[in-house]
């Protein structure tokens, strides 16, 4: 027996999920609160100001007094806090109480985009499984002795 309408589930799970893949650009823009920041793409630390782009796996380094926040597309900010040097993450990682779209994912501990991904290897899943009935059973035929 044929099942479509578990093929066109699964497909509409799949197609759900692809947003979320496009979230986050891994690039965040670098807002410089109070004090001084500098950033590195690998190589030497160079001075940034606030707007600077910063790209995912690039650090960034407070100075003594300074406080500096990540600003991802979908609104998530990052805040960074204290002197230290920092890594980019390619998504956003907030803090609890922070604004943003991030911040649900933050105070409630569940990831939307994690959830769509898994929803749609599940109905995937369930898809294949379902049109695994379709072929009919053929008893084989006896063995002559």
């Amino acid at each position: 027996m044929k099942k479509p309408h578990l093929f066109v589930l699964a497909l509409a799970g799949a197609l759900c999920t692809a947003p979320a893949f496009a979230q986050d650009g891994g690039a965040a823009t670098l807002r410089v609160d109070i004090g001084s920041a500098m950033v590195s793409n690998g190589g030497e630390f160079v001075s940034a100001s606030s707007g600077t782009q910063v790209t995912a796996g690039s650090r960034v380094m407070l100075a003594e007094g300074s406080r500096a926040t990540l600003v991802y597309p979908n609104g998530c900010t990052q805040p960074l806090s204290s002197a230290g040097v920092y890594g980019v993450p390619a998504t956003c990682v907030a803090a609890a109480g922070s604004s943003g779209a991030g911040a649900a994912t933050a105070a409630t501990g569940v990831d939307g985009g994690g959830i769509a991904i898994v929803a749609g290897i599940a109905a995937a899943g369930a898809a294949g499984l379902a049109s695994m009935d379709d072929v009919e059973y053929v008893e084989p035929p006896p063995v002559s002795r």
